[in-house]
């Protein structure tokens, strides 16, 4: 773990003397994203329609399933309240599958960054390369 961390020093070194914006850039890339960095993210883009269309359905899907509670609430019969208990799973699926579908655009757009972090450390190593 030692030697990585005295490559990463080295690297940051040798940025340091070539490109300061390239380090800077690797430095914000370091620092990591959280889970809201994530979610913003992938509110733009060429795919920013489906988190857009998620948060649409997701919205959607509550307001059903608070009108399916407070049905099922106020329903006398049996057969009736069956009835919004289907309706009150099935939104609780549909909330699951928006969640799963939504973590992997954050998956998506984290893989992404650490795709960028290896392309720059390899533009790092052409360049160090290159200059001696």
């Amino acid at each position: 773990m030692n030697n990585l961390e005295s490559l990463d020093q080295k690297i940051r070194a040798t940025l340091a003397e070539h490109d300061s914006n390239l380090q800077k850039e690797i430095e914000l890339i370091d620092r990591g994203e959280g889970y809201f960095d994530l979610l913003k993210a992938s509110l733009h883009g060429r795919q920013a329609w489906i988190t857009y269309y998620l948060w649409v359905l997701g919205l959607a899907t509550l307001a059903l399933f608070i009108y399916c509670l407070t049905s099922y609430f106020a329903s006398e019969g049996i057969d009736s309240s069956l009835d919004w208990a289907l309706g009150l799973i099935a939104c609780m699926f549909v909330f699951t599958l928006i969640k799963l579908i939504a973590f992997e655009q954050m998956l998506k757009f984290e893989m992404l960054r650490e795709l960028k972090r290896i392309e720059l450390r390899l533009m790092l190593k052409n360049r160090i390369t290159g200059d001696s």
